[in-house]
């Protein structure tokens, strides 16, 4: 099996930070200091699929709003 097929087959979850950037890590490994878990796991293509849409809501209530009020919006959702 290569790299690429090896990929394919495992699973993987999307985890986030404070500063709601994305990662994916695979489930047997910990997740990275100062993250949690953004509730997906799956293919590699499915967890990509999902921050893809994360980030497709992140950024449709920003629009028209000043940095700090997306900063503020953003902090607000993390802590809740």
């Amino acid at each position: 099996m290569n790299q690429e097929e090896r990929q394919d087959a495992a699973t993987y979850r999307v985890v986030v930070d404070h500063e709601k950037q994305y990662t994916v890590c695979p489930v047997e490994r910990a997740i990275p200091s100062g993250s949690r878990e953004a509730g997906k796991q799956g293919s590699i293509m499915e967890c990509l699929a999902y921050i893809e849409q994360a980030w497709e809501r992140l950024r449709a209530p920003a629009e028209g709003c000043t940095p700090a009020e997306v900063a503020a919006r953003a902090r607000a959702e993390w802590l809740s």
